[in-house]
Formats: C-alpha cells, sequence, structure tokens
C-alpha cells in the first residue's frame, strides 16, 4: 500500500480553508476520537481530525477515504475499530462562512420587563 502523504486536509476550524467557501463538502466524524487531534494516514492521503471532524473535499478522495477506514480493522494506534466509529456526510451543505450575514438569536421582549435602547433587559434594584 503507498501512502499519499503530499495530501492533508486543514481544519474546520481554520479561517483561511478553501473548503469551507464551496458550496458543498464531506464530513468525516470519528467518534472516538475526543477532544484535540487525531491522524489518520490512509492511500489517499492523511486526515486530520479536530475535536472529532474532518471536512473533506466533495470528491472520489472522500470516498476513498472512508472506504479504507471502514476496511481496517485497527487504527494507527492499534486499537480495535468498532463497525459504527466513522460517519460519513458526503453534500453537506452549510459549512460555508457568511461574514456578512451574522445570525443573531433574540427573544420576544415581555410586557412586564423593563428594556434600555440596545434591547437589554434592565434589572429592578430593590
Amino acid at each position: 500500500m503507498i501512502m499519499d502523504e503530499t495530501w492533508v486536509n486543514d481544519s474546520h476550524r481554520n479561517p483561511g480553508n478553501k473548503l469551507l467557501n464551496e458550496k458543498k463538502q464531506t464530513i468525516l466524524h470519528d467518534c472516538d476520537a475526543g477532544d484535540g487531534i487525531h491522524v489518520e494516514h490512509t492511500s489517499a492521503g492523511t486526515v486530520v481530525f479536530d475535536q472529532g471532524m474532518a471536512v473533506l473535499p466533495n470528491d472520489s478522495r472522500a470516498n476513498d477515504i472512508y472506504g479504507e477506514l471502514m476496511a481496517r480493522k485497527r487504527d494507527s494506534n492499534g486499537k480495535a475499530v468498532h463497525p459504527h466509529r466513522y460517519a460519513y456526510t458526503p453534500n453537506r451543505e452549510g459549512m460555508k462562512r457568511d461574514n456578512i450575514h451574522k445570525m443573531r438569536v433574540t427573544t420576544i421582549g415581555l410586557p412586564w420587563n423593563k428594556y434600555d435602547e440596545f434591547g437589554r433587559k434592565i434589572e429592578d434594584e430593590e
């Protein structure tokens, strides 16, 4: 098995990640990765799981990586791999970061509360 050490995916927390600016991505989630960074080497490239999630390009490379990881009986650390360790989501939309249209969650103002000009609740001092 020849390993492609030249391709490495970028973290989903990196604002300069080019995959996040594409319309669709493939998400690969490692249930056993936990916090921090976990690296898996495959023949299609090196997959870096950042907090258990890796964003991959939406092409055949993601299918090859997922197939090879699911075919393994043991991971790179020698631990046994259970059959539902990896969650694979192809053609995922919505990872694109939009800095112009930021989401703001608000609630309705209750008539018995007092609010300032910014909509913040004013606490009564008694």
